[in-house]
């Protein structure tokens, strides 16, 4: 009969996050983590589709800021940045891209990276490990978050060419509807399209570009 397996280690306290503990954290050890309720929720590492992808639309969201006019309202659009859901309990995501009004100065710890409440969109692209998160949890929370756009990107098995952009809207009762669903079957030129917060026109020959 084998040794029987020591299951103790789940009896250990998990560790609790505040904000003073990963603003201490090593810069190549907040980068695999966010936070959600003071509980630390370990995030793999990005496959190089992702990544590609990810840096396609967080390019075509930049230009698309640039292209406004002088007296539109300051906007910024970034990647791989973490946006504050809350200080205490602490809580952040980092999406793949998001578009968030300008912060004009530091406000505290958290200095100029965005709130929830300074995003107008979040994009999530689907991976194997993040199907639950992104097209149920992430889309719940936000909501509840009031953020007025989400866009969810699917690829073909979870790592190869986009197959699919769901634009999700914020309704006045708190929901996400679904306004557009680009289908790469579908329109076989523009995977994405919107006029508001920015006007943006993302072709699926931008998003094939360097994936393997």
């Amino acid at each position: 009969m084998s040794e029987a397996y020591d299951w103790s280690w789940l009896r250990s306290d998990m560790p609790v996050i505040g904000l003073d503990i990963y603003l201490e954290m090593p810069t190549e050890l907040a980068r695999t983590i966010e936070v959600k309720d003071g509980m630390l929720v370990h995030c793999e590492s990005p496959s190089p589709n992702h990544i590609s992808v990810a840096r396609v639309i967080e390019a075509a969201l930049r230009d698309a800021v640039r292209d406004r006019s002088s007296d539109a309202p300051c906007l910024r659009a970034s990647g791989d940045l973490d946006m504050l859901v809350s200080e205490v309990p602490f809580g952040f995501r980092r999406p793949d891209a998001i578009l968030y009004r300008c912060v004009a100065a530091d406000r505290g710890r958290w200095r100029r990276k965005p709130t929830a409440a300074d995003a107008l969109l979040v994009v999530e692209i689907v991976s194997p490990g993040t199907i639950t998160a992104d097209c149920v949890d992430k889309r719940a929370e936000y909501a509840k978050l009031g953020i007025a756009q989400y866009w969810i990107v699917r690829m073909v098995d979870d790592d190869g060419l986009v197959s699919s952009v769901e634009q999700l809207r914020l309704t006045s009762d708190g929901r996400y509807v679904t306004e557009r669903i680009g289908l790469r079957g579908q329109d076989p030129v523009i995977a994405v399209t919107a006029i508001d917060p920015v006007k943006v026109e993302i072709p699926w020959a931008d998003l094939d570009l360097d994936i393997e």
